[in-house]
């Protein structure tokens, strides 16, 4: 078996975890390696010099154990944690897991970093070493500037359907943490909505988001129920006014729908009080928070759209530079400390 030097991990390649693996890998020059860890990848982690776990959320026990294994190997490993929020909700299950990570900061030679600021969320202080911008907030930057996507037969498609109108698009994969139901109720109860806005629901869904994408279906929208390719995503990402980005309260993280909306231009719809509304509140960003449920507020933001956030200036490319920037040398300082 070969041995790698140096390895950034996942254990699967759905959702944003293959990009995560594509942009750290490039961004860090790692060897990309994902797949179940049988006894041969747990030999293959432990054994590389530098490992970086582009999300530890999904295997917690194998990361556990690895890390374990290479901290008294004394090697060094960097784990982005992207759901760090459970450790704060009640009940015990999540308070044995805010003992668990409060104990492994003291692990030596491992660096556990939230994709989320400590600014935005000062405890998550409590169960990571750090505090950056999760990847999908400034991946589209090449350390330069940001690229504009380019049109794909999709964006133009539905932005032929707009008309004069203005685009709202919901993207991604479309699960019930989403929040479609709040939307489909909103546009049910005010049909005039789509006389100022067209609302476009594009991703993969599951069997228990059928009955809400037929219901945005009757009340005007456009489904596009497949899965979308990383250029049809920006792309329509790119040719929006507004992106949803208003999920279900149980459904509290970073969003790469918003980083990317952040990233061209776009003003994200958030859900008040959610992580990507605080970001959006500490960076700036501009963007339009909406109480959950609230569907009168909801259709205001839908007729009103991208005037509502018009005196809001959003981050230049050389801010989204510095995040990256920032990015890179909190995960380099953990890959080369001396654990």
């Amino acid at each position: 078996m070969k041995i790698l030097d140096r390895i950034v991990y996942v254990k699967t390649c759905g959702g944003h975890k293959a990009s995560y693996l594509a942009t750290l890998g490039d961004v860090f020059g790692m060897d990309k390696v994902f797949g179940n860890v049988t006894a041969k990848m747990f030999y293959k982690l432990v054994r590389c010099k530098e490992l970086l776990f582009a999300t530890l959320d999904e295997h917690v026990l194998s990361f556990i154990l690895i890390s374990v294994a290479r901290s008294v190997a004394r090697k060094n490993t960097v784990a982005l944690f992207l759901r760090p929020e459970q450790c704060f909700l009640p009940g015990l299950k999540y308070r044995l897991k805010w003992l668990l990570f409060r104990a492994l900061r003291h692990l030596p030679g491992l660096t556990v970093i939230a994709i989320t600021p400590f600014d935005v969320a000062p405890r998550y202080a409590q169960v990571a070493a750090a505090g950056v911008y999760d990847p999908q907030y400034w991946d589209l930057h090449d350390g330069v500037s940001i690229p504009s996507p380019k049109e794909t037969r999709l964006s133009a498609d539905v932005r032929s359907m707009a008309g004069r109108r203005r685009l709202c698009t919901a993207v991604g994969v479309l699960n019930a943490g989403k929040g479609l139901e709040f939307l489909a109720d909103t546009l049910e109860k005010f049909p005039v909505i789509r006389e100022h806005t067209q609302v476009v629901v594009a991703g993969s869904t599951n069997p228990h988001t059928r009955g809400v994408l037929t219901r945005l279906s009757d009340a005007g929208s456009v489904v596009i129920d497949r899965f979308l390719s990383d250029a049809e995503l920006l792309s329509l990402i790119g040719t929006s006014e507004l992106v949803w980005a208003c999920y279900d309260p149980r459904y509290d993280q970073a969003s790469g729908v918003f980083g990317r909306a952040v990233q061209l231009g776009s003003v994200p719809i958030t859900r008040e009080g959610a992580i990507v509304s605080q970001v959006a509140s500490e960076s700036g960003i501009p963007s339009l928070a909406v109480r959950y449920g609230d569907t009168e507020r909801l259709a205001e933001v839908l007729i009103a759209g991208r005037s509502r956030a018009a005196d809001q200036i959003g981050p230049s490319a050389a801010e989204i530079a510095e995040w990256r920037q920032a990015f890179i040398e909190v995960v380099n300082a953990g890959l080369v400390e001396k654990s």
